[in-house]
């Protein structure tokens, strides 16, 4: 069953949907690109949340121009 998160950041919302299939877990980025994670016992929402919380530290980095 596929599942979202939503973050607000900068006053503009982002969202990431994920699914969990046995331990492994895949989470659908904002741009379309993915990320997995093996859960070995995290929580599935906390660990699609720190994804997309990547995503975008990600972003605000490119937004100033750093690598």
């Amino acid at each position: 069953m596929e599942e979202e998160v939503t973050l607000e950041h900068e006053g503009k919302t982002y969202s990431a949907s994920y699914i969990q299939l046995g331990d492994e877990l895949t989470v659908y980025l904002p741009d379309g690109s993915t990320r997995q994670t093996t859960l070995r016992g995290l929580n599935p929402d906390h660990a699609a949340e720190t994804h997309l919380r990547g995503y975008l530290s990600a972003l605000k980095c490119k937004a100033r121009g750093e690598p």
